[in-house]
């Protein structure tokens, strides 16, 4: 964990807002259209950001509560996932400006809440880890799970250093956290972010973070998730499409890396003061996959952080451009599938009556020449499956995050 005192954070923050000013990032508030559910209908929730100008109003109480059971629950097959695990006795850290524990969904769930001006926290811990309430349609990934906040970040802004995300995951580590959120992540690395991401690695911590960062000239790589340790999402959008719509490269050339994808689009979380509010990004996805390793590591406790990032990564809905997609990684996220399956493919366990198949009235496989025959026909399909190739891009590098409702160039 780095050294951070008390002068040196607000010399950071200072630095920081002086910088994010002189590109602009401290203007007044653009419009945002309202959030639109799956059927196209406006949905009358305000928008919460990673990020917002140091002269913008705080988010305030939403007022607006949707009774009804968001997109992702069902896409996410969250309703059988809870009948395995809730993520009970799993604790989360969450890495952000603040989270207020105060809101009914989270008041049993969140340690170390306050005052959230950006909302985003707030958002991030009701994608984690909300209770269900009376009137609400909006449940928590992991339910069970308890969530310890970790202020992280300019209060003000939303702005964190690579150092000061270091700092975060070391004080997670520290306060025995299984899962590290990193809310909103940084397109800087440093010496001292990549030497927490390794001490959480060899703490048996998981650390999740969004693959990319959004700024005014589009998508840069997000950091930590750089890190091979570290799970990197992305976000997809409601049909399972990635919302980002070209691959990001590092400066070196290579692709950003992307583990998973995960919703991150018109998505309902909880919002500061009560009520639900709207949100997008990979800091989004990056909530529900850190949801998702609660759960595993509730139901399977016995699994390493590695093991439970690797669980994770080989169950979920594979692309069609295989494993080398540049937008997809692995595929979309399915907590259900990972706690269904155990390491070595086998089933885990799910309820429901066992089904055993009867004899085919057309006999069996016994035949040496038939069996040649479709073991041929499977290598062929073998063959013709594999292949792809990763075309780069280049990109110009931005240095200051989207304003609230800025078009961010893809």
């Amino acid at each position: 964990m780095t050294e951070n005192t008390e002068p040196g954070r607000t010399r950071q923050r200072a630095a920081a807002c002086a910088a994010a000013a002189a590109l602009a990032l401290c203007s007044p508030a653009l419009t945002v259209p309202a959030a639109a559910d799956p059927t196209g209908d406006p949905a009358p929730l305000p928008q919460v950001h990673p990020f917002k100008g140091a002269d913008e109003a705080c988010a305030g109480e939403s007022g607006e509560t949707v009774d009804q059971t968001p997109w992702t629950h069902s896409f996410l097959g969250l309703a059988g996932a809870h009948e395995l695990s809730t993520g009970q006795g799993v604790e989360v850290a969450l890495l952000a400006t603040a989270a207020d524990g105060g809101v009914p969904a989270l008041s049993e769930a969140v340690e170390g809440g306050g005052s959230d001006c950006l909302g985003f926290g707030t958002f991030l811990a009701g994608v984690v880890s909300a209770r269900p309430v009376e009137g609400s349609g909006l449940v928590g990934v992991a339910p069970g799970a308890s969530l310890r906040v970790l202020p992280t970040g300019d209060a003000g802004t939303g702005l964190a250093s690579a150092e000061e995300i270091a700092d975060g995951i070391g004080r997670a580590v520290e306060s025995g956290a299984r899962v590290v959120l990193v809310g909103t992540g940084t397109w800087e690395d440093s010496p001292e972010l990549e030497a927490a991401a390794a001490e959480a690695a060899e703490a048996d911590v998981l650390v999740v973070a969004p693959a990319t960062v959004a700024t005014s000239q589009g998508l840069l790589p997000g950091y930590p998730a750089q890190e091979e340790s570290v799970l990197s999402v992305a976000a997809h959008d409601v049909d399972g499409a990635p919302v980002a719509r070209a691959p990001v490269l590092l400066p070196s050339g290579d692709l950003a890396r992307v583990d998973l994808t995960a919703p991150g689009d018109r998505v309902v979380g909880t919002a500061p003061g009560g009520g639900h509010a709207a949100a997008s990004g990979d800091g989004v996805a990056a909530a529900f996959a850190a949801g998702s390793a609660a759960l595993l590591m509730a139901r399977e406790p016995e699994l390493s952080a590695r093991e439970v990032r690797e669980r994770l990564v080989s169950t979920a809905y594979p692309s069609p451009l295989g494993a080398a997609d540049p937008l997809r990684g692995g595929g979309r996220i399915d907590p259900l599938g990972a706690m269904a399956e155990s390491g070595d493919g086998a089933a885990a366990g799910v309820p429901g009556e066992p089904f055993t198949a009867g004899p085919s009235p057309r006999g069996s496989l016994r035949e040496v020449p038939t069996a040649a025959v479709v073991a041929g026909s499977v290598l062929l399909i073998v063959l013709c499956v594999l292949g792809g190739a990763a075309v780069r891009r280049g990109r110009a590098r931005g240095r200051r995050p989207a304003s609230p409702g800025e078009p961010v160039e893809g």
